[in-house]
């Protein structure tokens, strides 16, 4: 047996050798196969003929060659050909509304954003996963354990009773200001402003939390002072906080803002406002709210799908269903995968049955709301029979910001919903009047400068103190 089975094995080897060595090399036959290669740029010049559109594709490089390419153009669909085009090579196309002429700017892909078409497929998946209240409600108890998960939230303390450093208070008529450093772990802080009504009373005034969207001068920005201070006139308490490295007093360098640590900072700074004022003799513990635009509306959609003590919602142009947010602060973490897969519509759905406004324009990619996110939210509101506690607002020529329109749009959803104090606050013209409401100097809310409050000897001073309080790991699953 053992004789006839090396036997085997020479035979098969001297035939594997010399037989082998004698084959004839094989031809080049890429020199004789159609590849139809063409220069990227050259292409897109050309669908955008074909589909009377404008696109910007001064990102590709010039010699960037594409194989098979007019096979790629689908000519009943032209974000099908985009995709077809740009995704391999990395590239893709964001629709922009260029002031009224929209045109497609092609730029390196980025993981949080899609084609307005990919976005409405994707909430068609979405909506196959529920039909009714009880399906949604075990849907959402997955997206909340997630979301948690993701930022970090299930590492630290779920309380912690941190120092409190407040300045003097800042009258101005109707409302006074006080800057505020909230010691939200070990060392580590945030810094935002309380905004305090004229006249208090116990139990008596609604509590809004107020994120700012991307501004060197975070919860200093103009735009954040007048809606706090508006808001106080009305009757509410308002506090608005810095995201990360932001504002008049950052406590590491501003670079660190794009970072995986801005996310989890952010929604935790939220929730330990949170913490803090609710114990506020004077909050009202069931109007709770949070607004923010921008960066500061996917805060405020984020800690609204999370925190239950949220009562009210307003977030304003991020709800998009293809993009969810280019920043660290917004889509740095696995947040967008919490569920399997999810995106900026159904977190915002979360807020269901509680109310809420959505604010969106035509300048932004939240142009497709009326179409596309907004019946999807609203079919999530049905499931609890409250199609009147979603409202929206939108603006075709507006701009992605806060601007005086949207706040007009929120503070008239705040007296709606609260039944505010608006006497006083009414122009002859029928709209809120922010005439009363003070802008104040950037440097004059830096809390340990001209706050009058000495800054803490234990406060950290480097990011890797920071990563170790957070429990931060980079590429945590």
């Amino acid at each position: 047996m053992r004789k006839t089975l090396l036997a085997t094995l020479s035979a098969a080897l001297l035939f594997a050798g010399p037989a082998a060595a004698q084959q004839p090399a094989q031809p080049d036959l890429s020199k004789y196969v159609n590849t139809f290669s063409r220069p990227l740029r050259e292409v897109l010049a050309d669908v955008a003929g074909q589909f009377g559109v404008r696109i910007n594709a001064g990102s590709v490089p010039e010699d960037l060659m594409v194989d098979f390419a007019d096979f790629r153009i689908r000519p009943w669909d032209l974000e099908r050909t985009l995709d077809a085009l740009l995704w391999p090579f990395g590239y893709n196309a964001e629709w922009n509304n260029g002031n009224g002429n929209p045109y497609y700017s092609v730029s390196r892909i980025r993981h949080s954003r899609r084609s307005p078409g990919e976005g409405q497929e994707l909430l068609d998946y979405l909506s196959s996963k529920y039909d009714g209240q009880a399906s949604w409600e075990a849907r959402k108890a997955v997206l909340k354990a997630d979301i948690r998960h993701s930022v970090g939230l299930d590492k630290v303390t779920a309380h912690f009773d941190g120092k409190v450093f407040l300045s003097r208070k800042r009258n101005h008529g109707r409302y006074s200001v006080q800057d505020l450093a909230l010691e939200i772990l070990p060392g580590l802080y945030a810094f935002g402003a309380v905004y305090w009504p004229a006249k208090t009373s116990r139990g008596s005034h609604p509590l809004v939390i107020n994120p700012h969207g991307h501004s060197d001068a975070g919860h200093a920005s103009e735009v954040v002072q007048r809606r706090c201070a508006m808001q106080a006139s009305m009757g509410c308490i308002a506090i608005s906080f810095s995201m990360f490295c932001n504002g008049p007093s950052p406590q590491f360098d501003p670079v660190y803002h794009h970072t995986g640590l801005a996310q989890p900072y952010n929604i935790l700074c939220a929730e330990r406002l949170l913490d803090y004022a609710l114990q506020f003799k004077e909050v009202d513990p069931e109007r709770v709210g949070i607004t923010g635009c921008s960066g500061g509306g996917s805060q405020s959609m984020f800690v609204t799908a999370i925190d239950d003590r949220i009562t009210l919602s307003i977030p304003v142009v991020m709800m998009s269903s293809y993009f969810a947010g280019g920043c660290e602060c917004e889509s740095g973490t696995l947040l967008p995968l919490s569920g399997g897969g999810t995106s900026n519509p159904e977190i915002a759905a979360m807020c269901a049955p509680r109310p809420m406004l959505l604010a969106s324009d035509g300048g932004d990619w939240t142009a497709l709301n009326p179409e596309i996110e907004v019946p999807y939210v609203q079919r999530i509101y049905g499931f609890y029979g409250a199609a009147d506690r979603i409202e929206s607002v939108h603006f075709p020529l507006g701009q992605h910001n806060y601007d005086f329109d949207k706040r007009q749009a929120a503070y008239a959803f705040l007296a709606r919903q609260w039944g505010l104090d608006t006497a006083g606050l009414i122009g002859p013209d029928g709209r809120f009047d922010e005439s009363g409401t003070v802008v104040e100097p950037l440097a004059g809310m830096d809390i340990w400068k001209s706050g009058g409050v000495t800054r803490p000897a234990d406060i950290i001073r480097d990011i890797d103190g920071a990563v170790a309080v957070m429990h931060w790991v980079k590429d945590a699953r």
